[in-house]
């Protein structure tokens, strides 16, 4: 096709502040927006498919294309749908409704009349013809639309579910290249994450982004009915101008339901019985769905994007997404969905008893009034929790038996309330009195107890002790060991190989290593988790091995935690949480203190939780609050804000007190590097004094307000709070924290504590620790080149808020001894460190700072540009561009243009 067909490309539009409904499916889309137009562009090219999944956009982007065509091309426009699939040359029908009395029998002659009519309209101007769901056209539209893209009458825009399921003519033209398959992919986290802050018109902590990303598997369509829904439902709120989710499970409203059934009304019976299979059960392995469907309709709903195969431990299929599974599931009849469950129960490997029944299946045939027995229901309610469903859990637990000796509800029920953030109700039920612990075997006697003492933990002031039910655990299994001997004997609840009682150990020992952290006695957990690293069972020593990492870190052998990060496989922590967290080595203080939050959670397994989900936006939140701690500790103030503005209404809204002061003080701390005093100091008075949270935590938090507060009002003040927190942290033995606040003490300008910098650094191994040794050695020596040396270490570790602050004190020691060129060295670092800390505020410390228009200029005559050429470029006279030169030449201590260009590489 020859023609132009561009009126220009149009600016994205806005969308309105909280407006849902309108939005387009088209944000986020530009680079397929962009690969049409291009095709289009093309004078060989005759056409596009845009192949996606139901719900992604497909319309939209086509809809965003057209609206860029000019007014030199006709664009017409047709829809399939299963009414028109059913008729001969339905697709066709808007066209050929204007061919007048034409028996439609003959494809050629409704070819030739079809084309001669659009040629007619067209008046010498280029076809577009969209077709949307030409997977739904009939045989004989299907014949003449492909005709009419062979020969070049139309430039074709079409948009399947699919590529196969579309007209095998269609695909005859994808295979000759004559048109291109576009792929429309449902949007990832991070697009999801933009798409929602451009709809939304606000920004979205990190829970919310996840939550909804997942409920809707990242579909557009799904993700506009599921903002609705929730924001009707309150599970997504608005607060300080944040979207956030409040920790409860999402709704399901008919919104969600029409637009699932929805995308399901065009598929067989056959296809809707795979897919109510698997709404039902919550997945099945590959074998036993082929065994029980045709497997022809499994592939059909797999190339429509609406099943997905899971090999993460064996290949399981599963829907593409939980709304799909809940809405399909509430619209089964219970005959039916009992009539199904017998199918399943039957091709149920025999292998797979009662105990390793999934929570979906449980849940399934609960709602069929088949009883389970307290065995599977047991382990399905643990399952259900794990899993980020503690709603489901719950209702399981419910129907197990309340015998003495069945611990197993009690805990199941304890670990649900938590994950749904109910902690008094599961201390409610965990001490409840009536519970006869004596009568329960050892092994959930001791699950019950580590329970406990999680539920116990910052509780001490409630008369809650964790470290005496420690006590009594331990006092429990030496007692039992003692008893049974090396052979195990007849403990009840023994293997009776001395098995249990060993995980048992492994467990309590874990138990301590969270509370020891909790408690900031990292040294003697550190020594407890090496012992399990080293001699535990293959399990605990993967979990050790994290927990060692963070409490290696914390007493100074940064090494060696590194290379246990290094040997088990690890380049992101800290444990028990997914995602993207920031590398360890650029923070050690702030890693430590993410990992000491893992320790807050009263049960282990939560972390895999579904965002929306209390437990799983706690995790979530985690994760962006590391994110924007370690950006707010290396003085990247604009991407600290964007992690932790968000994060810290989530963490208030989940009632995260610790963690929402933390983050509030890295904030005030982040204002405040950038100037802006008065909301530094908003942020700054919502800290408490006193936090409740781990020890670890608080020390974050007053780090961070000592930090905001040098920056605001008083240094000296700040310097010797810094120290005194650091003589704390010698008694606890923490080195790599007295070391952080030992140099954030000399970096405020405590020259005098240099030494102990150097002393507490030597005994720290790490790279951190060789550049704070290297600074307070440079400032005890007064040696400028020792101190660059440091600057330029700090900058390639990524620290440029250290850098900075090293050159800083070089560039005064070389004023000070008229030392120029390590004058002009320290000064090149600073304005270096500045630029790639964005916005902060420049002070009299960072001496001569090039302003903007300086810096421009600078660049310009730096390349070889002359005084004229600059001017004239920047539209400012000559004598302008000599003022400026002459102040750049000035403040960056040079006297020549090569010079200059040295200055700036």
């Amino acid at each position: 096709m020859t023609t132009a067909l561009f009126a220009g490309t149009r600016s994205q539009r806005a969308v309105p502040g909280s407006e849902v409904e309108g939005a387009t499916a088209a944000l986020g889309r530009e680079a397929v927006v962009n690969s049409v137009l291009e095709e289009l562009r093309n004078e060989e090219s005759n056409g596009v498919i845009l192949v996606g999944d139901y719900g992604v956009g497909k319309t939209f982007i086509a809809r965003e294309i057209i609206e860029h065509i000019g007014p030199d091309v006709l664009v017409l426009s047709l829809r399939c749908t299963s009414v028109t699939a059913r008729m001969e040359f339905g697709a066709l029908n808007p066209i050929m409704a204007d061919l007048g009395e034409m028996p439609p029998d003959n494809p050629l002659v409704v070819l030739r009349s079809v084309t001669q009519l659009l040629k007619d309209r067209a008046k010498g101007r280029s076809i577009v013809l969209f077709v949307d769901n030409i997977h739904q056209a009939d045989e004989r539209s299907a014949m003449v639309i492909t005709q009419l893209a062979a020969t070049g009458v139309v430039f074709l825009l079409a948009a399947s579910e699919s590529l196969p399921a579309a007209p095998s003519e269609i695909v005859g033209l994808w295979r000759d290249g004559l048109i291109k398959r576009v792929d429309v992919d449902a949007f990832t986290e991070v697009e999801t994450g933009q798409w929602l802050e451009a709809l939304l018109g606000a920004k979205v902590s990190k829970s919310a982004v996840r939550a909804l990303w997942a409920g809707g598997g990242g579909n557009p369509r799904f993700l506009e009915v599921i903002i609705h829904e929730q924001v009707t439902a309150g599970t997504l709120v608005k607060r300080e101008g944040i979207w956030i989710v409040t920790g409860a499970p999402f709704a399901c409203g008919p919104g969600s339901i029409d637009t699932v059934m929805a995308a399901f009304r065009s598929v067989s019976a056959g296809e809707r019985t795979v897919a109510e299979l698997l709404a039902l059960s919550g997945g099945l392995p590959l074998n036993q769905l082929m065994a029980l469907c045709d497997g022809e309709h499994v592939d059909s709903l797999q190339q429509r994007g609406y099943l997905v195969v899971d090999h993460h431990e064996s290949a399981t299929v599963r829907l593409a997404n939980r709304l799909m599974e809940q809405v399909l599931r509430a619209q089964v009849p219970t005959g039916h969905s009992r009539e199904l469950l017998g199918m399943v129960q039957r091709s149920m490997d025999s292998a797979s008893g009662p105990g390793g029944m999934s929570f979906d299946l449980a849940a399934w045939a609960i709602d069929c009034g088949i009883p389970l027995d307290d065995e599977a229901a047991i382990a399905a309610a643990h399952d259900a929790t794990t899993a980020g469903f503690p709603g489901e859990a719950l209702r399981i637990a419910n129907t197990v038996s309340r015998r003495p000796r069945q611990a197993g509800r009690v805990t199941e029920t304890v670990r649900a309330l938590v994950a749904l953030g109910e902690y008094a109700k599961a201390r409610s039920v965990a001490f409840d009195p009536d519970l006869e612990l004596g009568h329960l075997p050892l092994a959930e006697w001791t699950e019950l107890m580590l329970l406990r003492c999680g539920l116990s933990r910052g509780q001490e002031h409630a008369g809650f002790d964790p470290f005496d039910i420690l006590e009594q655990v331990r006092q429990r299994l030496d007692a039992e060991e003692a008893v049974a001997g090396p052979s195990g004997g007849d403990v009840p609840g023994n293997a009776g190989d001395g098995t249990v009682p060993s995980l048992l150990g492994e467990e309590l020992a874990m138990a301590t290593v969270k509370q020891l952290m909790h408690a900031g006695r990292y040294y003697e957990a550190a020594l407890e988790l090496e012992r399990l690293y080293r001699n535990g069972s293959s399990g605990m020593r993967t979990r050790a091995a994290h927990w060692l990492v963070g409490a290696w870190i914390l007493t100074g052998r940064v090494t060696d935690a590194f290379n246990v990060a290094e040997e088990i496989g690890l380049r992101e922590l800290p444990p028990d949480m997914s995602g993207d967290i920031p590398r360890i080595s650029d923070s050690a203080l702030m890693f430590a203190v993410v990992v000491s939050l893992t320790a807050e959670g009263p049960t282990p397994g939560l972390s895999r939780a579904p965002a929306c989900t209390f437990v799983g936006a706690r995790f979530t939140a985690y994760e962006e609050l590391a994110e924007g701690l370690v950006d707010a500790c290396c003085g990247r103030a604009d991407k600290a804000l964007e992690h932790l503005v968000p994060v810290a209404s989530q963490l208030a809204q989940l009632g995260e007190s610790g963690t929402h002061a933390l983050a509030c003080a890295a904030i005030a701390y982040a204002y405040a590097l950038k100037g802006d005093i008065d909301i530094a100091w908003l942020h700054l008075n919502e800290v408490p004094a006193a936090p409740a949270s781990s020890r670890l935590v608080g020390v974050g938090c007053r780090y961070f307000v000592e930090l905001a507060t040098a920056e605001l009002s008083s240094a000296d003040k700040a310097i010797v709070r810094l120290l005194a927190m650091a003589d704390q942290e010698r008694q606890f033995r923490t080195a790599t924290v007295e070391m952080m606040l030992c140099h954030a003490a000399v970096r405020l300008g405590s020259a005098v504590s240099a030494q102990r910098l150097v002393a507490v650094a030597s005994r720290v191994k790490g790279p951190l620790s060789r550049i704070c040794e290297a600074f307070g050695k440079g400032l005890m020596a007064r040696n400028v080149t020792t101190l660059l040396e440091a600057a330029g270490a700090a900058a390639n570790q990524g620290d440029d808020l250290l850098a900075r602050d090293v050159a800083r004190a070089a560039l005064r020691i070389a004023n000070e001894n008229a030392d120029r060129e390590g004058g002009r060295l320290a000064q090149q670092l600073i304005r270096e460190g500045v630029l790639r800390l964005g916005r902060v505020r420049v002070t009299s410390e960072d001496g001569q700072v090039l302003t903007v228009r300086e810096q421009e200029i600078a660049a310009e005559a730096a390349s070889g540009e002359s005084n004229k050429a600059i001017a004239a470029k920047m539209h400012i006279s000559v004598r302008t561009v000599e003022g400026h030169l002459y102040q750049v030449y000035s403040k960056l201590r040079v006297t020549s243009r090569n010079e200059l260009r040295a200055a700036l590489e």
